[in-house]
């Protein structure tokens, strides 16, 4: 895992592309680079990402993939759990996400660090249409 680079992007946006139904615009990385951005390498090749927004000790999950050739792998599990990590030893007590319903995988693994639902976003998601279930995670 290393912090993402401009050059990351174009690996970074195709990765989004072949991951979500209805994937962010270039424009959004561009902007958000400057944030918490980080990416997984595996020999050498970019399999993932990771965009968080940090707010003195609240830390936002705003986008996250592993190249969808690569799921099952165990790869999303390190970059999540080495991305709570970081946050952690920045600061970040208080963290906060937004997944899709239907996504029991991903639900799985907030879960496992400790996640848990306090809300839904009613007809968040587009293509299709999908509530998404608000999680966060309060350390002390």
């Amino acid at each position: 895992m290393r912090a993402m680079k401009q050059s990351d992007l174009s690996l970074v946006i195709d990765i989004e592309n072949r991951a979500f139904t209805h994937p962010w615009p270039k424009q959004a990385f561009d902007e958000l680079i400057s944030h918490y951005a980080r990416v997984l390498e595996l020999d050498g090749k970019l399999i993932g990402y990771i965009l968080c927004h940090v707010i003195m000790d609240e830390a936002v999950v705003l986008n996250f993939a592993i190249d969808p050739t690569l799921h099952g792998a165990g790869h999303g599990d390190y970059l999540f759990a080495e991305s709570l990590k970081e946050l952690r030893a920045l600061g970040s007590r208080i963290f906060y996400l937004d997944v899709r319903e239907s996504n029991a995988p991903a639900i799985g693994l907030y879960q496992k660090y400790g996640f848990s639902k306090i809300g839904i976003r009613k007809d968040y998601y587009s293509e299709p249409t999908e509530n998404a279930i608000v999680m966060a995670l309060i350390r002390e």
